[in-house]
C-alpha cells in the first residue's frame, strides 16, 4: 500500500545550519518510503527520486512587504490544491511563519501540521528594526501555530518553556539536533606555533564576535590566531564593522574572516580551541559540529548553550568580556586546563550521538505518540 504525500514549505534556499536540517527531514521522508512536495519561489538542492519541488513564480520584488504578501497567500492556495491532488496527510515545516500558511491551507481537509522550530523568532525580533512589530507579529505566527499544529517540537529545553509560557500551551516537546560530524586528528597545542582559535557562525550582532575580538585584543602578548568562518548575514555590513575594529586594536594580522565555506573542517582540523561566543541561538548546530570533530571548546553561558556543554569550565558570561579573556589565558598557557576543556567537551558529546532521522519518521508517523528524547 502507497504511504501517503507529505508536503512542506520553504520559499527558497539559504546556506546555514537551518535549511541543512530541513533538507536532511526531506531526505529522511524520502528514504522511509513516502513522497514529499515541497513549495518554494526556487528548486531548493535536495534531491531523490520521491523528492518533488512545486515552483511558485513570484511576480513582486524579493524583500519588499508586497512580495512576503504575495508569497504568502499564493503559498497557502498551492499547498490547499497540492494536498487534495496527493492526498495528503501531513504538512512538516520548519517556523511558525510556514505552520500558519499550513494550517490555513488545510481547513475543512484531513491534514495534520508538525512544527519544527529551529529559532526563538519572538525573542530574536529584539535584535533587529521594529522590534515592537517584529515581537507582535512573531508572538501572533507562534500562537496561531501553536493551537493549529498536531505537534511542535522544539530543539531545546529552553526554548520549548519560553513558547509554552507565552502560548499557555502544554504540547511542545523537545528534539535535539544530533551531532554528524566525525572526530578529527585534532593535535594538541606545540609551544612553538600559536593557538588556533576558530569560530564558525554567521556575522551579526546577536552572534557577538565583537566579544571575541575584542577579548583577544587584550592578549597580544600571547601567540595566537583566529579564524571566523561564515557568511555576514545582517544585511547592514556588519561583517565590515567586524574587521575595522581588528584594525583598531591592531590584531587584524591575526583575525581571518573566511567567510562561507562548504567545509569548514578543512580549517578545523588545524585548529586547536573552538570559540562560540553567541547571544543567542535556537539549536547550536557549529558548536555542536565542532564537538563532534573533538575540538575543546569554550561557549557562552545561555540556557540553550549550557543544555548542550553542561560544565561550567566551559562557559563564559557573553557580556563582559573579562571571564573569556581569563578562560583564553589559561587555555593557551596551561596545558592541563587545556587538556581538561577538551576531556568535558568529549564527554558531553556522547549525549547528542543518536538516529535523528527515525525520531523524525516517528513524528510524522505518529505525533502524538512519538518517542523524541534521546
Amino acid at each position: 500500500m502507497k504511504k501517503p504525500a507529505v508536503l512542506s514549505i520553504y520559499y527558497r534556499h539559504k546556506q546555514g545550519g537551518f535549511t541543512k536540517r530541513l533538507y536532511r527531514a526531506y531526505k529522511a521522508i524520502a528514504a522511509s518510503g513516502q513522497d514529499l512536495y515541497y513549495v518554494a519561489t526556487a528548486e531548493l538542492p535536495v534531491t531523490d527520486k520521491r523528492i518533488h519541488p512545486v515552483i511558485i513564480e513570484m511576480r513582486s520584488k524579493e524583500g519588499t512587504p508586497v512580495y512576503w504578501i504575495e508569497f504568502y497567500f499564493r503559498a497557502v492556495l498551492e499547498m490547499r490544491r497540492l494536498t487534495k491532488k496527493h492526498e495528503a496527510s501531513t504538512h512538516f515545516v520548519f517556523s511558525f511563519f510556514y505552520a500558519t500558511i499550513s494550517i490555513l491551507s488545510g481547513i475543512g481537509l484531513s491534514v495534520r501540521t508538525i512544527t519544527l522550530i529551529r529559532g526563538d523568532d519572538a525573542f530574536d525580533a529584539t535584535f533587529k528594526r521594529f522590534a515592537g512589530l517584529r515581537r507582535l507579529a512573531h508572538r501572533t505566527l507562534e500562537y496561531i501555530g501553536v493551537r493549529g499544529s498536531e505537534a511542535v517540537v522544539a530543539t531545546s529545553q529552553s526554548m520549548q518553556q519560553a513558547i509554552s509560557i507565552r502560548t499557555g500551551s502544554d504540547k511542545i516537546s523537545t528534539l535535539p539536533n544530533d551531532i554528524t560530524t566525525s572526530p578529527l586528528s585534532i593535535n594538541e597545542h606545540q609551544s612553538k606555533e600559536p593557538v588556533r582559535i576558530a569560530t564558525v557562525s554567521v556575522l551579526n550582532e546577536r552572534k557577538n564576535i565583537r566579544l571575541a575580538i575584542e577579548a583577544l585584543a587584550e592578549l597580544k602578548h600571547l601567540e595566537w590566531e583566529y579564524l571566523v568562518i561564515g557568511p555576514d548575514t545582517s544585511n547592514k555590513n556588519y561583517g565590515d564593522e567586524l574587521k575595522q575594529l581588528t584594525e583598531t586594536y591592531g590584531i587584524s594580522d591575526r583575525v581571518k574572516f573566511l567567510g562561507w565555506q562548504d567545509d569548514a573542517s578543512v580549517f578545523l582540523q588545524h585548529c586547536h580551541l573552538f570559540l562560540f561566543p553567541t547571544l543567542m541561538e535556537g539549536s547550536p548546530n557549529a558548536l555542536m559540529e565542532a564537538m563532534g570533530y573533538g575540538l575543546p571548546c569554550l561557549a557562552s553561558r545561555i540556557p540553550e548553550v549550557t543544555e548542550v556543554l553542561r560544565d561550567e569550565t566551559l562557559h563564559f558570561d557573553p557580556i563582559a568580556k573579562q571571564e573569556l579573556v581569563g578562560k583564553l589565558t589559561k587555555f593557551m598557557t596551561d596545558t592541563a586546563y587545556a587538556r581538561q576543556v577538551k576531556s568535558k567537551t568529549a564527554a558531553d558529546r556522547k549525549r547528542y550521538v543518536f538516529d535523528w532521522d527515525s525520531k523524525i519518521i516517528q513524528l510524522i508517523n505518529n505525533p502524538r505518540q512519538a518517542t523524541l528524547n534521546t
